[in-house]
């Protein structure tokens, strides 16, 4: 690099390397930034294109990382000047639209541009920002400017109109704030005409004949009685919301998985937000949470479920692509089939199919990728579903389990479509080929007891039931599960009592429980997906949602422990006591890390 020490040199050479090799490693990344850093104010074109090239690395890695947008805004401007530091902005509001603080670096960066529609880009903060609970250092700004900049007090009143039924942490002080100024204004400014009016004919209406003066005191009144009705109703919703964000310990990302209280508190907030039903509060607040759940698959999906359940396709899409690409990790599978499903949906089918080619590529054994695949091919035309399922049957590479589980499906295929006696074929077969799948044996009684023909029913159930708690490969205890159920229905729908007099007692008594503990449904206990890697601080309860086409996770499936990416995101500075102050990681976060919480 031209005038920069061979020392420097050497040192951006290895840095470039690191992040190479790790591009997780947010130390290298933050001293790599430092480096290009130092050649500013004496940079050649050379230098200048290496630390856009540092930082644009930097950023599409860790889009969330607020901080380093503002920084690269602030270098843009000195180097190129105010048309390139606008693009960045631009881009960091992009990236990160719930920043507060970004919003307020820009807003502060556009007043001094001359020609700037300054107030476009506070409404733009505002939707993005504006009901935040924290989100008053942003409303300060704006009153600020029309205070300064607005044509009348009117300008702020209306603001503060806004403003004052928003539910936040400081609600009371621009109640106060908005009561006075209404005090000092005329009437008909304070009310406006049609409120004035309505009002003017209600007092009429129970006053009959009324002087002037009166009915001035009866409009301030009725004025100050809606003001405090407007300040308890806000009062009302932000209190209910402080049980929530008084547990809330980090609002920004960190590489700390959150634990599960705080994973906790955010399911509990979002469903009553949910409950509540604005559906741009239900926005801003899982916008909000997906900076600190970031790398947490189920939040996306419960995002993404909410969007499309209310006709929001398209942000939906841009949610599921966000979490795909930038997001998570590559191993994470339902919310790839969750994106996939939303793209059939919309008739981009050969996208949808590009993203389950691409996951098979890297992921050829991913038994719920598979299915989900077959299924898709099998929507776009019938005569697919057999062929391609086949193929995964006879697959070298898969492991037994999921083998028996792509036969099951066949099986099911078949009772869809009324073929029962292949169904039953294939039953037969399967349970004789792989004894030890409990998922097979279940399907297996499942079908007997569901069949259409009472003649043969009651010996096919019993053959059913004989095979599964004869089996050998079984364990004791799913065998004794398999025969309380036998018994249990022969006590329910048996036709005959000689059956339930001769049901042996033996295997039972093996089990230190009677009957199939129950999950979200027997058979999906005994689903043999492989293994999907998790972060075991994620909460169970999180994922209880449908996906569109998506074959729902089993819920036995135990998670490994994996570290979580390094992604990191902006941490809103919100001047409250116990609120991360706005910077990162030791040094960035604005606190050292012995006082990190979640």
């Amino acid at each position: 690099m031209n005038n920069t020490s061979s020392t420097d040199i050497v040192e951006w050479n290895q840095l470039w390397h690191a992040v190479r090799e790790n591009p997780e490693d947010f130390q290298s990344w933050e001293q790599l930034i430092r480096v290009a850093e130092l050649t500013k104010g004496t940079t050649t074109l050379r230098n200048e294109s290496q630390v856009e090239t540092v930082y644009d690395s930097f950023l599409t890695k860790f889009p969330l990382c607020f901080v380093y947008w503002k920084k690269y805004a602030d270098w843009k401007m000195d180097i190129y000047g105010e048309a390139e530091a606008e693009k960045v902005y631009e881009r960091g509001v992009s990236a990160i639209r719930n920043s507060i603080d970004l919003w307020n670096h820009y807003c502060d960066f556009a007043q001094n541009q001359p020609g700037k529609d300054v107030r476009e880009l506070f409404e733009r903060a505002a939707k993005d920002v504006g009901l935040d609970f924290f989100s008053h250092p942003f409303w300060d700004k704006y009153l600020e400017y029309e205070e300064i900049h607005g044509t009348s007090s009117l300008s702020v009143l209306h603001l503060l109109d806004r403003i004052v039924v928003i539910p936040m942490h400081q609600y009371a002080r621009y109640y106060e704030k908005w009561r006075q100024l209404r005090s000092t204004l005329l009437l008909e400014d304070a009310l406006g005409p049609d409120v004035l009016e309505i009002q003017m004919e209600t007092i009429k209406k129970e006053k009959c004949d009324i002087s002037e003066d009166d009915m001035k005191k009866a409009l301030r009144v009725r004025m100050e009685d809606d003001e405090q009705s407007v300040y308890n109703k806000t009062q009302e919703e932000t209190n209910k919301r402080w049980v929530f964000e008084a547990e809330i310990k980090r609002t920004y990302f960190h590489v700390k998985p959150l634990d599960k209280p705080q994973l906790l508190n955010w399911k509990k907030y979002l469903d009553f937000e949910e409950s509540a039903g604005n559906s741009q509060r239900i926005k801003a607040l899982y916008e909000r949470c997906l900076v600190s759940c970031a790398e947490y698959e189920d939040f996306w999906l419960c995002y993404g479920h909410w969007l499309i359940s209310h006709e929001f396709l398209e942000e939906a899409k841009i949610a599921y692509e966000r979490a795909v690409y930038t997001f998570l990790a590559s191993d994470k599978f339902k919310i790839k089939i969750a994106l996939a499903c939303l793209l059939e949906e919309e008739d981009n089918i050969e996208e949808a199919r590009k993203i389950y080619s691409t996951t098979l590529e890297k992921y050829p054994n991913q038994t719920e990728t598979i299915l989900n695949y077959i299924y898709f091919e099998g929507r776009q035309n019938s005569q697919q579903f057999e062929p391609l399922i086949k193929k995964y049957i006879d697959s070298a590479t898969l492991d037994n389990s999921s083998k028996s589980y792509f036969i099951v499906q066949l099986a099911r295929h078949y009772q869809q479509n009324g073929q029962s006696d292949k169904a039953r074929d294939i039953y037969l077969s399967v349970t004789q080929q792989y004894p030890e799948s409990k998922y097979a044996w279940l399907n297996y009684i499942n079908f007997e007891q569901n069949y259409f023909d009472l003649k043969a029913k009651e010996e096919h159930i019993q053959l059913a039931f004989d095979k599964a708690r004869n089996c050998k490969s079984l364990e004791p205890d799913f065998r004794a599960d398999v025969l309380h159920r036998y018994k249990k229905y022969i006590l329910e729908r048996g036709l005959s009592v000689r059956l339930l007099n001769r049901v042996s007692p033996t295997l039972s008594q093996l089990s230190g429980e009677s009957g199939i503990k129950r999950g979200a449904t027997e058979e999906n206990r005994y689903i043999p997906y492989p293994k999907q890697a998790r972060y075991d601080s994620t909460p169970t309860s999180s994922a209880n949602i449908t996906v569109l086409a998506s074959v729902p996770i089993p819920n036995d499936i135990s998670s490994t422990k994996t570290d979580p990416a390094s992604y990191y995101s902006g941490a809103h500075t919100y001047g409250y006591p116990y609120q991360a102050q706005g910077s990162y990681g030791a040094d960035y976060y604005g606190h050292s890390a012995a006082n990190w919480q979640g």
